[in-house]
């Protein structure tokens, strides 16, 4: 019988938990942290199925600027076009995201969140395909890709089957009964926790038992079955608490100008992105934000340096960036901040991904692109 080949993505269970929270000690013995992108999960996870960075994958955020002709929204435009007043509230809302969905056949994850309707005309959404499947990303070839290339027997799990214990129990069946050589479980609950529980560590640490119980339990069955496992676990990038906010919006609307006509802003969790119309309202908020202690504005060396430049500026002609722990209060993802946040600069300590193995790597990996190669080895 081969040795089964265990994967496990757990999003947003970044290296300053897992450093500080025993986990899965016994299973995994060889943990390091890994450099995260710059960016979303809309990125990271591309970086790591693909083994590319987003300026090569195309992805960074869930929403980019396109022409209005390419938008899949533009078919909604009438309605994004009405009075704010009259289609700005949760039904209106609700009927373009699932029509977008309903008329494109799309299979991927995205939210509108609280993105203004008029603005969707203008934009696009990278995730269309579930991209836990061959052909997920056009344009890369993921591990998925790979493995049905080379006709590997392999076991997925998403979110699209269910709850992330639901997928270990499903993952511990299909151990136990030898339904393939590769296994890759992706397990979005704890990065939901982490926004509303990161200053609450013994929370944390009870919830990350739970999952720990779980795993060890799946794992001991594939030994059991097999004679032998391997097993990995890693983020997409980690969590940091929030430590205070910033009404960037507030700042906007002192300004004289009027989106979208003279600019474009997406006010992301922990960025602002800008497309401009009007030099003079490019000037005048570039002097906005200059003076907010928060954040800081990229310029395009450090965006080539985080492989995170797009020449056609897809994800902003400008980007804003706040400090590690300050959080956009309110922001196009919601009124209210969340308790925990990712999303800062790479290098801050709270965006360091993690990656724990029962094999060792002799310290080979360093970024959460290198865990593409670790996954083609098994294939």
């Amino acid at each position: 019988m081969s040795t089964p080949n265990i994967f496990v993505l757990v999003d947003g269970l970044g290296w300053e938990w897992l450093r500080t929270i025993p986990f899965l000690t016994d299973v995994a013995p060889y943990r390091r942290s890994l450099t995260t992108v710059f960016g979303f999960s809309a990125g990271a996870i591309p970086s790591i199925l693909t083994g590319r960075y987003p300026n090569d994958h195309g992805r960074m955020a869930m929403f980019h600027r396109v022409p209005q002709s390419d938008s899949p929204f533009r078919n909604f435009s009438w309605l994004c076009s009405m009075p704010p007043m009259m289609v700005e509230n949760r039904y209106f809302r609700h009927l373009v995201e699932y029509g977008v969905k309903g008329l494109y056949g799309f299979g991927g994850h995205f939210d509108l969140y609280a993105v203004p309707l008029r603005y969707l005309p203008m934009l696009d959404v990278c995730e269309k395909r579930d991209i836990y499947q061959p052909g997920g990303i056009p344009g890369s070839t993921t591990i998925f890709d790979i493995l049905e290339t080379k006709s590997v027997p392999y076991c997925a799990y998403s979110y699209h089957q269910g709850s992330d214990f639901e997928l270990i129990d499903r993952l511990e069946s299909d151990l136990t009964a030898g339904a393939g050589s590769f296994y890759f479980v992706y397990l979005a609950q704890v990065d939901a926790f982490l926004h509303s529980h990161a200053d609450e560590p013994g929370l944390v640490a009870d919830l990350l038992k739970q999952y720990e119980l779980r795993l060890a339990k799946a794992y001991k069955s594939a030994v059991a079955r097999h004679g032998s496992a391997r097993f990995h676990l890693f983020s997409d990038h980690g969590m940091a608490p929030t430590r205070r906010t910033t009404d960037l919006m507030a700042r906007l609307k002192a300004l004289p100008f009027q989106p979208p006509r003279s600019y474009l802003a997406l006010v992301d969790s922990t960025m602002a992105r800008f497309w401009f119309s009007e030099e003079t309202a490019h000037d005048a908020i570039r002097r906005a934000l200059d003076d907010c202690e928060d954040g800081r504005w990229l310029d395009r060396r450090e965006l080539c340096l985080l492989h995170a430049n797009f020449p056609d500026n897809r994800y902003g002609e400008e980007i804003f960036l706040l400090n590690e722990g300050v959080v956009a209060e309110p922001s196009h993802m919601g009124a209210v901040a969340p308790r925990g946040m990712h999303g800062f600069h790479p290098s801050a300590p709270h965006s360091a991904a993690s990656f724990i193995s029962s094999e060792d790597y002799d310290g080979s990996l360093s970024s959460i692109t290198d865990i593409f190669r670790v996954m083609c080895e098994y294939c």
